[in-house]
Parts: structure tokens; sequence; C-alpha cells
């Protein structure tokens, strides 16, 4: 692996822990001044919400397409970056998705069931558990990939 490849799949691997943790955890901290009615809405709401969608519009998008969506790559460099083993730890980063969000389900549904939580916050945390724990999860098979 060059250099170059080396350090891009080192700042993919920084980008998607980051991000999925702060997505996560960020997660109570900015909705629970989005839980009033949308009218009543102030412009910093509107913009907590925007930003938060395009984050995790971001998260996918680089998961979908293996990093750098945006920056002009060499065909070479694009395919390095997405080898084989990349391709299945990616794939192994969405079952570990899914399977977080169904467990989530789960316990979501027995704390909404119980009254400790709303039908919305439900909904959140499970996008949040779905956007995020791909990302981590692929980027931890990375770091192993990499020894």
């Amino acid at each position: 692996m060059t250099v170059e490849i080396e350090k891009l799949t080192r700042r993919r691997r920084m980008v998607l822990t980051t991000s999925g943790l702060l997505f996560i955890i960020l997660q109570p901290t900015v909705y629970n001044t989005l839980d009033a009615p949308m009218a009543t809405w102030r412009v910093v709401d509107w913009v907590k919400a925007s930003s938060f969608a395009l984050w995790s519009a971001m998260l996918i998008l680089i998961l979908l397409t293996g990093g750098f969506p945006f920056r002009k790559l060499s065909q070479a460099t694009r395919s390095a970056l997405n080898d084989e083993l990349t391709r299945d730890n990616r794939r192994v980063g969405y079952m570990a998705g899914y399977w977080a969000m169904m467990i989530a389900a789960a316990v979501l549904f027995a704390l909404a069931q119980a009254d400790f939580i709303t039908p919305s916050e439900c909904l959140r945390y499970l996008f949040a558990i779905g956007v995020a724990f791909p990302a981590i999860r692929f980027a931890a098979l990375e770091r192993r990939q990499d020894g």
C-alpha cells in the first residue's frame, strides 16, 4: 500500500469513528430542544435539525462511496481504497448496524411501553444507531485490518 492510500485510509477511519461516536453521543443534547412542535421552532432549532440531517447524510454517503466522495482521486487510488477486503468490511458493518438496530428496537420498545421515553425519541435513537453503528464497525474492522 502506498503512503497516500495509507494516509487516506487512516483519515477515513478516523472520520467515521469520530463522527459516528459523536453522532450518537450528541443525540440527547441536540434533540431535547427539538421536542417542541415544529410550528414553535426558532431559527436555531431549524439549524440544529438540518445540521443533523446533513451530518447523517454525509456519514451514509461516506459509507456508500468508500470515503472522499467529493475529492478528485485517480481511478487507481479509488480502486485501492475500495478493495475486496474493504467492501467486505463495509458489508459486515452494515450487518452489524442492522442487528444493532434490531436489538435497540426491542429495548426501546420496552422502554416506550413503560413510558420512559416517547415514540419520537425511539425513532431518533433508532435512526442514530442505524447511521452511526455501521460507520463505527466499519472503521473498527479497517483498523484491525491495518494492524
